[in-house]
């Protein structure tokens, strides 16, 4: 699996003209990239969030970060299938079953609180898609739960600063606190540092897009 290198930290020297002028190019074009091979149900969330402009109320912000936490739970329910992703048996260790039943149950619970929060705010959340995950072994589970994780706590902690409630902003601390735990408890599985830098700054919306990419299989080509 390709990792995608972000810069981490406060977009010194960005030139935010430029950046927002091809936000919208960007997620759009790896979108739809994604969408010509799984299909335009996997990724319809991230083709609506491509097309707005950069500022949006809580309800939009939201509906941004619930594709992460559909993804997650997909994740986690297509692991207690106990079946590979080349139709084999993988059987999960009673220890390890409990594991994953129970982020398996935490992550359906974000998204349940995630999903009632946009409807309290007036608006609708945007559907989930299909996605697809290649693993073998128990190992690589933790390893891609390890990175996925990671992922969804950069975006939360990306768009924390653009949600406008105090209300919204309580629920993404929660949210993001309980999904570093469990980035953290499946690194420590597979012998990784559980948090290897100091400060989480978060992710810009079409970084931690791209890192959901590689989760699919598909990477957008930048001209």
């Amino acid at each position: 699996m390709r990792e995608i290198e972000v810069k981490r930290g406060h977009n010194a020297g960005r030139d935010e003209a430029v950046a927002e002028l091809s936000r919208a190019d960007l997620l759009l074009k790896g979108a739809l990239a994604v969408g010509a091979y799984y299909g335009a149900a996997a990724v319809g969330p991230f083709v609506h969030r491509a097309l707005a402009d950069s500022g949006g109320n809580d309800a939009e912000v939201l509906n941004y970060l619930l594709p992460f936490e559909y993804l997650q739970v997909s994740f986690y329910n297509r692991v207690k299938s106990e079946v590979n992703d080349k139709g084999e048996k993988m059987k999960l260790q009673s220890k390890e079953k409990e594991f994953i039943d129970l982020l398996f149950s935490q992550e359906a619970q974000h998204v349940a609180a995630v999903e009632e929060r946009i409807e309290k705010l007036g608006a609708k959340p945007v559907k989930k898609g299909n996605y697809a995950f290649a693993f073998r072994i128990f190992e690589e589970v933790l390893s891609l739960a390890g990175e996925l994780e990671s992922t969804v706590v950069g975006a939360w902690n990306g768009a924390i600063p653009r949600m406008e409630s105090a209300e919204t902003r309580e629920l993404a601390y929660e949210i993001v606190q309980v999904d570093a735990r469990h980035a953290a408890t499946a690194r420590i599985g597979v012998k990784e540092v559980p948090a290897p830098y100091a400060f989480d700054h978060g992710y810009p919306e079409k970084d931690a897009i791209l890192h959901v990419v590689p989760y699919t299989g598909v990477y957008p080509e930048e001209e």
